[in-house]
């Protein structure tokens, strides 16, 4: 059997991160190859390669390198790269790329990307999750809050991410339609609602079930109202690898929090959503399946209309917080008040973290730091 390249496109917010870690972690197969540069995803660094203007890149813009050392870090990456392309060729492998960043990354690059996988003479798959977009825009607010965001900002920074029909016509330019396959990210429809095992199933993967992670879904509306108020009051501590892990950790422990999903009020997303509702035929058509955008359908219940609506917590979400940060009640007061008090709490949990987790993180970063040493001998 000849090898390829299933190259993994997202979208993003479609349980990537949960597919990347599993097969990083759990894919042991010397047929089938995961590359990600030594990370548990490759979507970085293949924008430091393909991206036509990477000036942007986060090495650059935050961490302050050079463009020296910078242009030395293309040149290694580039050459990991080549390597494993070549391991696949000359074992006759599967090498299996994910880099959601792929979703939306220009013609130009995206065939930069395959001219360099086409000299490996391997032919290419692409492989892609596409979500309900009122969904979408509700999954990425909740993850611009969870990264640190302060505002009430539901609109994206690129709508170009929801413009489904520009993406899939630049997959299908690019690497021809009958290499592009799409699927309707419907938890519902995959077994056991996890879609790792979907993306196994599909690749027909030999991917053991405890191997397979299922990084936090969503919080429920009620732990979003927490955390929000918690990113009005205490700025997002950025940098150090301890705020990444006490910020990831802090989220795990909010999503025990039991509650209904947020939802965004029809108001909000029509603006955004209305001027791409012509699509929805040629959707539903590239991925079998009538696609569901009935954000207008919705019952107005529970919807948030706006920032004030997420400041107003139940009073079961108030009780299982000081429960969990072993804190006084929260005394009764004005609004402000009372997200101040929620705010000292969360940061409390922040603060606290449960050994067992930490453990765990350690665990994941020895894991990733062993996994780099062995494939650098």
């Amino acid at each position: 059997m000849a090898g390829d390249v299933i190259l993994h496109v997202g979208m993003p917010r479609t349980g990537t991160s949960s597919i990347q870690e599993s097969l990083y972690y759990g894919l042991d197969n010397p047929e089938t190859l995961y590359f990600s540069f030594d990370e548990t995803k490759a979507a970085a660094t293949i924008n430091a390669l393909f991206a036509a203007d990477p000036s942007d890149d986060p090495r650059l813009r935050m961490l302050g390198w050079s463009p020296e050392r910078f242009a030395e870090f293309q040149r290694s990456a580039e050459q990991k790269l080549w390597n494993a392309l070549s391991v696949a060729t000359s074992t006759h492998s599967t090498l299996y790329l994910s880099a959601e960043n792929c979703w939306v990354m220009q013609q130009a690059e995206l065939q930069s990307l395959k001219k360099f996988i086409d000299a490996a003479r391997l032919p290419i798959r692409v492989t892609a999750y596409v979500r309900p977009r009122h969904d979408w825009l509700e999954s990425r607010f909740q993850e611009y809050i969870a990264r640190g965001g302060r505002s009430f900002r539901v609109a994206p920074t690129r709508v170009d991410v929801i413009n489904y029909a520009e993406r899939i016509h630049t997959l299908d330019q690019v690497f021809g339609k009958a290499r592009v396959e799409l699927f309707p990210y419907a938890p519902h429809r995959f077994p056991g609602n996890c879609v790792v095992r979907h993306f196994r199933e599909v690749g027909q993967l030999d991917l053991p079930m405890e191997s397979i992670r299922r990084t936090p879904a969503s919080l429920s509306l009620p732990a979003f109202r927490l955390l929000y108020a918690y990113r009005q009051q205490v700025p997002q501590r950025r940098g150090s690898k301890t705020a990444v892990m006490q910020n990831q950790l802090l989220l795990k422990q909010l999503s025990a929090l039991p509650g209904p999903s947020l939802r965004l009020h029809p108001e909000l997303v029509a603006p955004i959503l209305d001027p791409l509702q012509d699509q929805l035929p040629m959707v539903s058509d590239r991925v079998g399946m009538q696609f569901p955008e009935t954000w207008h359908e919705r019952s107005e219940v529970d919807c948030v209309r706006s920032e004030q609506d997420l400041l107003n917590f139940c009073q079961q979400s108030l009780d299982w917080l000081c429960q969990a940060s072993r804190m006084p009640q929260i005394r009764s007061g004005s609004a402000e008040q009372t997200a101040q008090q929620v705010a000292e709490r969360v940061e409390k949990l922040r603060s606290a973290i449960p050994l067992s987790m930490t453990i765990q993180w350690n665990l994941d970063a020895t894991k990733r730091f062993l996994r780099r040493v062995a494939q650098n001998l």
